[in-house]
């Protein structure tokens, strides 16, 4: 007798299987929810078993906004917030009377732009009385918080932070947020996004507990699979190679472990192709790229993969047509075995 037909006769459906990787996510811009007869992500979302979303790029004070958010939780998906929150935590309007509060280049001079100074201690109270306020603005369902260094900016070259990399000083500010975040969250996770100048892992400052690694290969190549270790894109920073992004995920896996780690990847990202300028240009999706770097991640122990999926609109869909690969992704998540 089957198990099927063994479980029909006791009364009782077979369950199913549980997905292999517990977050199955997309990163959406607001614009991207907004027009559902163009898109209908939820409808897409259900059908393949995505179940967390993060919005960026909109205020989150308005009443419409909340809708969304709780329409979206209602209906059963988590809902997060992925941003760039330096400038929120750190105003740079404190720069005139505060200079100290900011990083120092390389010459000795301090700045407003990109991040602050990890060996201020003012500075860094300064931040942590600002993180309360900023994320219940941006509260998670889930308890997973992100408060993303600035985009691309430079570090502090100052004499206490010079010997420490561009993930230490991250590290640094990440501990003391997740303090802050704990003292009215006992449950906050924050993410320490591995990206740009920080994706090589720490190697003096330890996490403290909450911290959870945020992996975003942003120079990698998606015409060939992170397991081709000679694969490159030509003419970006730092030059790295799949073989390079390897081995720094599993050294940030090693620093960070690897049960609450995710992936913020790009295989649907139209505004990353269009270089982040409209019309946009057409994404390719290379199915056998994107399955053979769910088998490069699964090998690794993360279970946790979310993706941009921004700037699929009505120009997107009118001038490419309906964009399948997001079943393809969706469901690959969904119905990934590991081997």
């Amino acid at each position: 007798m089957s198990l099927f037909l063994g479980a029909l006769l006791c009364g009782c459906a077979p369950k199913e299987a549980t997905p292999y990787f517990q977050m199955r996510g997309v990163v959406l811009a607001w614009d991207d929810l907004t027009h559902p007869e163009t898109l209908d992500w939820m409808k897409i979302m259900k059908e393949t078993g995505m179940n967390t979303i993060s919005v960026c790029g909109h205020r989150y004070d308005d009443e419409e906004y909340a809708r969304m958010k709780q329409h979206w939780i209602d209906e059963g998906f988590d809902f997060e917030y992925e941003e760039h929150a330096m400038s929120y935590l750190l105003p740079r309007s404190l720069f005139a009377t505060h200079p100290e509060y900011f990083r120092m280049d390389a010459n000795g001079e301090r700045k407003a732009d990109g991040n602050g100074c990890p060996s201020c201690k003012e500075g860094l109270e300064v931040m942590m009385s600002n993180v309360e306020t900023f994320a219940k603005g941006h509260m998670p369902s889930n308890h997973r918080y992100y408060t993303w260094l600035f985009d691309g900016g430079d570090i502090c070259h100052c004499e206490k932070c010079k010997d420490l990399s561009a993930s230490d000083q991250g590290l640094i500010f990440e501990n003391h947020i997740i303090k802050a975040l704990k003292a009215f969250d006992p449950e906050a996770k924050l993410a320490h996004l591995a990206y740009y100048s920080t994706t090589p892992a720490p190697t003096k400052i330890k996490p403290e507990k909450g911290i959870f690694l945020e992996f975003a290969p942003f120079y990698r190549s998606w015409t060939e699979p992170l397991s081709k270790r000679d694969a490159i894109r030509p003419g970006l920073p730092f030059g790295w190679n799949h073989g390079d992004y390897l081995d720094m995920l599993k050294a940030n896996l090693e620093w960070f472990g690897a049960e609450d780690s995710q992936v913020l990847e790009y295989w649907m990202d139209v505004s990353l192709v269009s270089d982040w300028k409209k019309p946009q240009k057409q994404l390719t999706f290379h199915k056998d790229v994107f399955e053979d770097d769910l088998k490069t991640y699964a090998s690794l122990g993360i279970k946790n993969i979310t993706c941009y999926g921004v700037w699929i609109d009505e120009y997107y869909t009118k001038t490419f047509g309906f964009p399948d690969f997001i079943y393809d992704y969706g469901r690959g998540l969904r119905d990934f075995v590991k081997e």
